[in-house]
């Protein structure tokens, strides 16, 4: 009996991955500018409305069934709170505070987070692979953090808030890994952006002193337009999609890449310096994240 060969991968998956790589890594320097015109609470309220409410229609239009069930509110409003709100506003003062490039790097170390929390809620098992790849993050991290030490006069706010903004994004992850939704997650996206905006929504109208604040120039309203209908619409339906069309290992690979672009992006646009700072956190993050990539990699090889 013959053995038929594997079926070829979609061309249509690969193209999604290059984009949302490209995409989701270019949106770091374009935060930034953004937020030369705009406050944070103002670009985070009003990314996350016109997002929710493309989102939202575009589910309604394409036949998908809005409603929750009533059972998952909890927790539903739990991941919003991290996934969202927190995500949103500490990755927007964190991109303000430090280049946008050490904003990238560490904003992905989310998954080495997203660990110790599995264990812990989860109860997933801890690995000699995990723990290596979370070592090799923290000393990534320790090398951003302490080299803002270093400069005179100057606290490392910037990567410490981008720190809290990755355990935030982490804690969101495992939460929603505890429900079985039964709703489809580009519905459970729009209401989180809904609902995690609320407060943010709230704090914007609140604290933000709107007489001196002007209508964007042009490179900061094409961020904004970009932000919502790019990164929040675009990435998010590509990234679920990569992960349905593709294997866990070949859909990382669009994580590993995601902060290097936004390291180089952020360098070309923006004129951002780097040093061997960033190219020694950059190098042991993404050696920290590839690790399960190339364990199971080896562990195929000995077989």
């Amino acid at each position: 009996m013959k053995t038929g060969a594997p079926a070829a991968l979609p061309r249509y998956g690969f193209v999604l991955l290059v984009l949302l790589t490209l995409c989701w890594g270019i949106n770091w320097p374009l935060i930034k500018i953004a937020l030369e015109d705009l406050p944070v609470l103002t670009f985070r309220a009003v990314c996350l409305a016109g997002a929710a409410l493309v989102v939202l229609l575009l589910s309604k239009q394409f036949g998908l069934q809005l409603a929750v069930p009533r059972r998952h509110w909890p927790m539903l409003l739990l991941c919003a709170l991290f996934n969202i709100t927190g995500w949103q506003l500490l990755t927007g003062y964190g991109v303000d505070l430090t280049s946008s490039g050490r904003a990238a790097i560490i904003g992905y170390t989310m998954p080495f987070w997203a660990a110790p929390l599995g264990f812990l809620v989860l109860h997933e098992s801890v690995t000699l692979r995990r723990l290596t790849a979370l070592i090799l993050g923290t000393a990534g991290l320790s090398i951003l953090i302490i080299s803002d030490f270093e400069k005179l006069g100057e606290a490392p706010l910037g990567p410490l808030i981008m720190l809290c903004a990755a355990i935030s994004w982490a804690t969101g992850t495992v939460a929603q890994k505890r429900v079985e939704w039964g709703v489809p997650t580009i519905v459970l996206v729009g209401w989180q952006y809904f609902i995690g905006g609320i407060p943010i929504f709230i704090a914007a109208a609140v604290f933000v002193d709107y007489e001196t604040v002007f209508f964007p120039t042009l490179w900061p309203l094409l961020s904004v337009i970009y932000n919502i209908l790019i990164a929040f619409v675009f990435c998010y339906y590509a990234y679920y999609e990569v992960v349905r069309i593709f294997p866990v290992g070949i859909a990382t690979v669009g994580t590993l890449a995601t902060p290097i672009v936004g390291v180089f992006s952020g360098a070309i646009l923006l004129g951002e310096k780097l040093a061997w700072q960033e190219y020694s956190a950059l190098s042991l993050v993404v050696l920290g994240l590839g690790l399960p990539l190339l364990w199971r990699s080896s562990r195929t090889q000995l077989k």
